[in-house]
């Protein structure tokens, strides 16, 4: 347990070492947000829900959470796309890596959305049965409040963290199956089962992974987070360049805190390639069975080129 940990929390710096060395990865990132953010506002202070039937609200939904979860999957793979460039020996490229998802990866990471977002909306579900919110008046579109709503800033309750705990550890095992797809090719079934077993094969790094992504995301969030308690609880009112200013690190936090999770994902699975290829040889020679920590963790940095055989 205590080895799985270690291996996780290496895996987070190289992230953090990665992003520093390489912060073009965030930009697939920033662009889903620039469609994120709006779309949430518009829901929030433009749409007009009352519109709609229950059955149609229900399939709105259900669509618009099916937006968000392949524009994620579309990035991340942009991010695996990055990866093989640099683990390949190539130049990395923005545009090559948008070019090679949208024309080679799109259409296979459909059937994972789908799933995906069947999961996401029936915890969205659950969680709106489970609120004990109280209803509130529609509040009027300001900065500020659109800095809260985009922060997805609100009270607290145990129920709410229950559900966006299951949210984040499924969209962290769709991050992981990924891969499977983008650097081995394999089937919509194979790479299900391939992710799966890479998440049952190093579950204590992975929750590691999950851990300290997570604090992370505390972290970056935290300064909003006083800014809101500030205004709300003491009553102060801040000037609307600091909502705007706000808003703008929101969405450099969100992106990075997202980014955190999918180069995890993606280098534990670039490890247990390299892992299960030792294994391979020390099964065929009849040697004793490597541990993943016996196995040199491979890096983006390492100018080694893991992915070169593929």
């Amino acid at each position: 347990m205590f080895e799985g940990i270690k291996n996780g929390w290496d895996l987070i710096k190289d992230s953090i070492r990665v992003f520093n060395h390489h912060p073009k990865f965030l930009i697939p990132l920033l662009i889903v947000w620039l469609i994120y953010g709006p779309i949430i506002l518009y829901l929030e202070y433009g749409f007009n829900w009352d519109a709609l039937s229950t059955s149609q609200v229900f399939l709105f939904i259900f669509g618009i959470v099916f937006l968000f979860a392949f524009l994620l999957a579309f990035s991340c793979s942009m991010l695996l796309e990055l990866i093989e460039q640099l683990e390949s020996g190539q130049r990395m490229s923005l545009s090559r890596s948008f070019a090679h998802t949208l024309t080679h990866n799109a259409f296979k990471i459909i059937p994972i959305v789908i799933i995906w977002t069947i999961i996401w909306f029936i915890l969205l579900v659950l969680q709106a049965l489970f609120s004990k919110a109280k209803e509130k008046g529609k509040r009027s579109f300001t900065a500020e409040n659109a800095a809260k709503t985009l922060a997805g800033y609100g009270s607290f309750s145990l129920s709410r963290a229950f559900f966006e705990a299951i949210e984040k550890g499924v969209r962290m095992i769709v991050f992981l199956i990924l891969p499977a797809i983008a650097w081995e090719n394999l089937s919509f079934g194979r790479a299900i089962k391939k992710g799966i077993a890479v998440f049952k094969a190093h579950l204590s790094e992975f929750v590691t992974g999950f851990v300290l992504t997570w604090a992370a995301a505390v972290i970056i969030f935290l300064p909003p987070g006083i800014l809101f308690y500030i205004a709300d609880e003491l009553e102060v009112t801040f000037p609307t360049w600091v909502w705007v200013t706000t808003i703008i690190y929101i969405a450099f936090g969100w992106s990075y805190s997202i980014y955190l999770e999918q180069m995890f994902t993606a280098e534990l699975y670039l490890w247990n390639l390299k892992w299960e290829k030792q294994i391979e040889e020390e099964k065929r020679l009849g040697k004793p069975l490597s541990k993943l920590r016996d196995v040199k963790r491979p890096s983006v940095l390492d100018e080694t080129p893991e992915l070169l055989e593929k």
